[in-house]
């Protein structure tokens, strides 16, 4: 579960997790670098030179577009797909688990996924024209690494539009867990062929959710080989941060910190990102689950070495002048680090470049 996710609104956006034809070849990945650039470049403005542990543009666009050819393709169908169903009870703090299937006649040509997170995955191993419309949050910056790669004539819908959704004539509709039960409910008396993918909180259920797409679409090649890019690269990062950290040096202890006082604990994607880094996620490590707010008294308590707050806000400004936080490590030694929100939102293949932010924000300096 994403650092925001639990306080925004539009928590379909980021699952809605997209859409002319790939490019191809060394122009196909020329062209991609490029139109990444602005997304990257405009999270480093007014930063400065950051170090990150990989170049931020060629790894985004080495996790956009991981496209093979498939053999025979569109033979392998009709096939039945089952897959595990993973739903998190977020009152009694429960995973449940169940077996689902679909049988699928043929191969989608006309996909549609119900969440920003899926949507990225499909962008990387599946060809764009059989992308037929993208929830509007995929077109937001704020929201979506695909942002700036989106033509502008490209279709798009809202979380409730079932009936837009509908009208498309999809072969395959990709729901997310927290996709409404109503949405599904139309879906479903309209017989339109669906997969509904579950809770996810870490690396490895993204890449099953990228497994499953492929097997989904008949893009297992395509799929698999993003799942690899993905293991690659985050080798590489834990290479780099290792060699900057260096043996005399202790891991830092980080906290995830917003406006409204939420921390991110254990079974969120930034505890995640944490793990793959090898620092203490000091919420997780106090016995935090998910999202809970702590005040300032904790905080100080707690005393991590590095805050992470959200780009986008004045948090860290806020916390800066709070008299009672002047003894804080983080807030002495001016510790307080930014993260744009799409990197904090991140749900898909895209998990790694936020964690490789986030390995840039904390090794700028040494701990």
């Amino acid at each position: 579960m994403s650092a925001w996710r639990k306080s925004q609104p539009n928590m379909a956006f980021r699952y809605c997790f997209i859409v002319k034809r790939a490019l191809v070849g060394a122009l196909g990945s020329v062209l991609l670098t490029m139109l990444l650039c602005g997304a990257s470049a405009a999270a480093d403005n007014g930063r400065g030179a950051r170090k990150f542990p990989l170049e931020m543009d060629a790894l985004m666009g080495a996790l956009s577009n991981t496209r093979q050819p498939a053999p025979n393709p569109g033979k392998s169908f009709p096939r039945s797909v089952t897959y595990r169903f993973v739903r998190y009870d977020f009152v009694s703090d429960r995973i449940h688990e169940e077996e689902r299937s679909i049988t699928l006649p043929r191969q989608p040509r006309r996909i549609i996924a119900h969440s920003t997170g899926l949507t990225e995955i499909l962008w990387a191993i599946v060809p764009h024209e059989r992308l037929l419309a993208v929830h509007k949050s995929s077109k937001d910056r704020q929201f979506s690494f695909l942002a700036p790669l989106l033509p502008a004539n490209l279709p798009t819908y809202g979380t409730d539009d079932a009936e837009i959704v509908i009208g498309y004539r999809p072969d395959l509709v990709m729901a997310s867990f927290f996709s409404n039960e109503n949405f599904l409910h139309q879906l479903s008396t309209a017989r339109v062929p669906m997969a509904q993918f579950g809770f996810f909180d870490d690396l490895d259920s993204i890449k099953d959710q990228i497994l499953l797409a492929g097997r989904l679409t008949g893009e297992e090649p395509s799929a698999q080989r993003l799942v690899t890019v993905m293991n690659e690269k985050l080798r590489a990062i834990q290479t780099t941060v290792h060699q900057r950290r260096g043996p005399a040096h202790k891991p830092p202890t980080v906290l995830y910190y917003d406006n409204m006082a939420y921390v991110a604990g254990a079974g969120t994607t930034f505890d995640s990102m944490c793990r793959a880094l090898g620092v203490t996620n000091i919420a997780a490590a106090k016995g935090i689950r998910s999202f809970k707010q702590i005040d300032y008294e904790t905080l100080l308590q707690w005393n991590p070495d590095v805050i992470i707050v959200p780009e986008e806000s004045t948090f860290d400004r806020q916390l800066y002048s709070q008299q009672i936080l002047a003894t804080a490590k983080a807030v002495k030694q001016r510790n307080i680090r930014k993260m744009p929100t799409v990197y904090l939102l991140s749900s898909s293949q895209y998990l790694i470049a936020s964690i490789n932010y986030l390995a840039g924000l904390l090794y700028e300096s040494s701990f």
